[in-house]
């Protein structure tokens, strides 16, 4: 209590204190937090299982002039009614979507350009973000 007396008497006493009891309330309303002792892995940020649930890959397409082909691949991948765009530049789109339907993009964009990407290399993951990378040969 004595502690208490000298902390409250100075200037910033009071928010101080105030910080402190918070601090000391968050451990006391989850112990377990505080007891379990678990280490953090780099995974537990996100969703349970999501390495299952979506895997990336990326593509490099090939053409002369980069973005009228990123433009054109846009519009191929907005005909697939579950792709997401995710991100888009100047030489860059990156979008997630079914990968039983990688296959059949894969011919399309082979139409516009040359498509550098493993044959084998078919994600077991349900979704896949793709990244389509648009360069000069």
């Amino acid at each position: 209590m004595r502690l208490l007396t000298k902390i409250s008497g100075r200037r910033y006493g009071p928010v101080i204190l105030a910080f402190w009891l918070g601090a000391v309330s968050c451990f006391l309303t989850d112990p377990f937090t505080l007891w379990a002792g678990e280490p953090s892995t780099p995974t537990s940020a996100f969703p349970e299982g999501s390495s299952s649930v979506i895997e990336s890959l990326t593509w490099r397409v090939v053409g002369s002039d980069p973005t009228a082909l990123r433009q054109q691949a846009k519009t191929v991948v907005g005909q697939i009614p579950e792709a997401v765009l995710v991100k888009e530049s100047e030489t860059l789109l990156v979008f997630s979507l079914p990968t039983q339907k990688l296959s059949a993009l894969r011919q399309e964009l082979n139409k516009l350009g040359t498509l550098s990407a493993s044959e084998g290399a078919v994600p077991d993951a349900p979704t896949t973000l793709l990244r389509l990378m648009f360069v000069q040969p």
